[in-house]
This record gives C-alpha cells, structure tokens and sequence, in this order.
C-alpha cells in the first residue's frame, strides 16, 4: 500500500453543474473528463473549465443523477438527492489538491493498493475524431468517450483502488477511482 485518499465535501448540497464548477476551480489547467447517468442516458463528458462537452457540443446536467469526474490525480463524485440537487465529494491523494471545503474524516484510513487496475470497457473503436472515440459491438449500442485511439483498439480504464485494514489486518476495498482511459490494440494484435 502507498498513499493515503483525502477527501473534501462541498459545505451545501448543489446541483451537478455546481458540484463540477467546484472541483474544476482547482483543476490548475489538468484535463478533467468523467461520466454522468441520467434517466434515458449514460455520457461521457470531457470539461472545457466547468463546462462538460461531448463531441457534437454542450452535455446536459439537468437530469442527471450521479456525476463522476477526474483529471487523474483528483475526483469528484455527485449524487442527486432531492429537488435537482445533491451532495458533492471530492477525493484526492495530495490535499492541497482538493477544492475548498469540509474535510471529510469519518471511517478509518483509506491506502492505495500498489499498481493500477485497468478494466476493459464494452467494444472496440469504430470511429475516432478530434480526440473522442466511438465504441461499438454487436452487443452493446455504440458509446463515445473522450480519447483518441486508433480504428479496431480497446479503450481499457485505468483505476486505482483503496483498502481499509481490520484489526486482524485483513483488507476489504472500499473505493475504486478513475484515472484516466488508455487505448491498447486489441487482444489479438498484442499476443501477436
């Protein structure tokens, strides 16, 4: 285990757009991309300052019912509870990296396992333009997402994992972040 996680929460409840223009404000020129669920939808975004923008324009938040961001060394975390707002959380292994707010230290002591766990998402890259790619399969309808990659690739995400410890030292996971998303030839081309 390495780094110890820190965490910050907006001091009120705000709505999604807020809760992104929060942790942006100290995003000290990182790119931040994330992903948000809404009701007839699930998009990838990635943040021109604390606007989220998809490759045909602007992304709405209105309905959006959890909002995930990070610019890889921060993340944020948005949740809906009620009336179109809901509570922010940002997380961070450096915590002067955090935006101002309320520290959040409740729980024991989240660590950083060592290395990087990387999970393949759904398809391969059909499409690619101005650094978005669009995945596709037989099996799930087509998702852009904010990288650039190469016809026929993977797009596999790069998280990091946090454990708590018991008293008989037994780790149990409790948080895996994003870090960023890396394209890789397929399966096939990299066994060749």
């Amino acid at each position: 285990m390495t780094a110890r996680l820190h965490a910050v929460t907006h001091p009120e409840s705000v709505t999604a757009s807020a809760a992104l223009a929060w942790f942006t404000s100290a995003s000290r020129g990182r790119e931040v991309i994330g992903y948000l669920f809404a009701p007839d939808r699930a998009e990838w975004f990635r943040c021109d300052a604390a606007a989220p923008s998809g490759p045909a324009g602007p992304r709405d938040l209105t309905t959006a019912f959890e909002l995930v961001a990070t610019d890889g060394e921060r993340h944020l975390r948005w949740f809906h509870q009620a009336a179109g707002v809901g509570e922010a959380v940002s997380l961070s292994e450096i915590p002067d990296l955090l935006p101002p707010g309320t520290p959040i230290t409740a729980g024991p002591d989240r660590t950083r396992l060592d290395g990087a766990l990387s999970r393949l998402l759904a398809g391969r890259v059909a499409d690619s333009a101005s650094g978005w790619s669009t995945l596709g399969s037989a099996r799930y309808a087509r998702s852009q997402v904010p990288v650039a990659a190469q016809v026929n690739q993977e797009i596999w995400a790069e998280q990091a994992e946090y454990a708590i410890s018991d008293d008989h030292g037994n780790l149990s996971v409790v948080d895996t972040l994003l870090l960023r998303l890396i394209p890789r030839p397929a399966q096939e081309e990299r066994q060749a």
